[in-house]
């Protein structure tokens, strides 16, 4: 892996997470902690159109928190009295979640991050069809088929979108799909779907290594996310050739 790509990858993923916890790049990338009042900021990453509650970043080092103003008091003890990484520990979830409780609010996303460690490193499987899909393609011919909720979103309007989608095909039977969300101008996620007898075949990893290659051209930074508690995804990532770059947790209401 070149380390000017990996360098300027992680610089802007920090550029971006900037936008998300407004704050600046390099607070990020520093050693102390910091606590924002959320907002909504052009660029972001668009998950709710309201700012969020509570929710926290780390890039390794150092956590970024970003929360309303009921929770400003809270989050700045905590940052305070805690390193980056100690606040994504179960222990201080736990304190988290007992002060939202008061607002009717839990941690309930807790992801690692991942991003690519090269653009190239597509190889189609053997004895599968792989067909890419634009836009409006994945509207009109991939919407309809259904079952494929990891990889689409089925959402057509609105700042996120399914904008980019590969399938792999066995005749013609599609057995794995994946596809890009514009999470942002620049982000693109990346989620995948594998039919059950098809997995363990590594038709996943093909697929998000082919359309991590996809989402470059058309000029956004493709990016990988899944939960602790997901090993088949961390695996699919790995294989692909991703690494984990930050961690986040983001609160919710109560169901």
């Amino acid at each position: 892996m070149s380390s000017q790509f990996r360098n300027e990858l992680i610089a802007s993923a920090a550029e971006q997470l900037s936008r998300d916890y407004c704050c600046g790049a390099n607070d990020f990338l520093g050693l102390e902690n910091k606590v924002t009042l959320a907002r909504v900021e052009t660029g972001r990453r668009v998950f709710r159109d309201q700012p969020d509650f509570f929710k926290a970043a780390t890039m390794g080092h150092c956590a970024v928190i970003s929360s309303a103003s009921e929770m400003l008091e809270f989050s700045s003890e905590l940052a305070s009295k805690y390193s980056g990484a100690e606040i994504f520990d179960q222990k201080r979830i736990w304190l988290i979640n007992r002060k939202l409780a008061d607002y009717n609010k839990a941690i309930a996303v807790s992801n690692i991050f991942y991003l690519p460690a090269t653009p190239y490193k597509y190889a189609a499987k053997d004895g599968f069809r792989f067909r890419f899909y634009e836009e409006a393609e994945i509207v009109s011919e991939l919407y309809p088929i259904g079952g494929f909720n990891n990889a689409l979103m089925y959402r057509a309007g609105g700042a996120r979108r399914d904008v980019l989608a590969v399938c792999a095909f066995n005749g013609r039977r599609i057995v794995g799909m994946a596809g890009a969300s514009s999470d942002s101008p620049r982000f693109w996620q990346i989620g995948i779907d594998v039919i059950p007898e098809y997995r363990g075949m590594g038709v996943g990893s093909e697929l998000v290594s082919a359309l991590t290659q996809a989402v470059f051209m058309h000029g956004a930074v493709p990016y990988y996310g899944t939960w602790s508690g997901n090993i088949a995804s961390q695996n699919t990532a790995r294989r692909a050739g991703y690494y984990p770059v930050w961690s986040e947790i983001n609160a919710f209401d109560i169901e």
